[in-house]
């Protein structure tokens, strides 16, 4: 590199020259790090900004983002009964909520759904199966034909009084028939379910949690693999659609627990929903 001066590499790295004197290319860098130094020794007042990158990874030849595959442009009440911007809570921006309106094929209706959703458990045809593994997994197995439709977002709820630290959870919103909306779930069976085997083979099991009553019917469970949850699940059954919110585990964890976060954030969901829809 030139003698007496300063070079800026691609990843921001100072190079100094070997110029002599007091206006030389190390005099500058001198300076620079001192300041740097004192900057670093100063308590910051403001808190620092975490980077998060998102990436997918896709077949060979296939689209870098999955399209809607629905049969249709879905009920738009359904996109305003999700719990987007409420008091702090957030879509994905990579992938917003969406309805994807039945009949669809199911490999890419699967795929669409599972990046808007906290993935179940186990994708299975037994009652336990059925309990763990989510509303729209069920339907899109079972019910997939005209007249059934599915609303989901992964949803983040951001640190403020309510919510006190960021949560990530996923919402649903099935529409359609209402024997199929009573076949959704069976809380019944949660406390038999003492084990049963998830997508890779691992054993889980589910335990119940105590709710307050919402709609017809509201349910809550936790989902474990072992000895520890996995997710936090609550179920909303009504005579119009089914709504479920899951919770699943990470890190950093939410400082309110996510038994208690979690009918906070299903009273805010189903007010939400009954508001668009009602």
């Amino acid at each position: 590199m030139p003698i007496d001066a300063v070079v800026v590499d691609e990843d921001q790295a100072l190079t100094c020259g070997e110029g002599e004197g007091e206006g030389s290319a190390q005099a500058l860098c001198d300076a620079i790090a001192a300041a740097a130094s004192r900057a670093s020794a100063r308590p910051s007042s403001t808190p620092s900004v975490e980077q998060v990158f998102e990436a997918e990874v896709v077949k060979k030849g296939r689209p870098l983002s999955v399209a809607n595959p629905g049969s249709g442009p879905g009920d738009p009440r359904l996109l305003r009964a999700l719990l987007v911007d409420y008091q702090g809570v957030h879509e994905s921006i990579t992938r917003p909520g969406a309805v994807v309106a039945l009949p669809a094929a199911a490999d890419d209706a699967s795929a669409f759904l599972a990046l808007r959703q906290a993935a179940g458990a186990s994708a299975g045809a037994s009652t336990c199966q059925r309990v763990a593994e989510g509303s729209w997994r069920v339907v899109l197995r079972d019910f997939n034909r005209p007249g059934v439709q599915i609303a989901a977002a992964l949803l983040s709820a951001m640190s403020d009084g309510a919510w006190r630290r960021s949560a990530e959870f996923s919402e649903t919103i099935v529409t359609g028939p209402a024997p199929m909306l009573t076949g959704l779930g069976d809380p019944a069976a949660i406390d038999s379910c003492r084990t049963f085997l998830g997508e890779e083979g691992n054993p889980f099991r589910v335990r119940s949690i105590s709710v307050p009553r919402l709609g017809t019917r509201s349910w809550a469970f936790r989902v474990m693999e072992g000895k520890s949850v996995t997710q936090w699940v609550e179920v909303v059954r009504t005579p119009r659609y089914v709504l479920e919110v899951r919770i699943p585990k990470q890190l950093p964890a939410p400082r309110t627990d996510p038994a208690v976060l979690l009918p906070r954030i299903t009273e805010a969901a189903y007010a939400r929903a009954e508001a668009a829809l009602g």
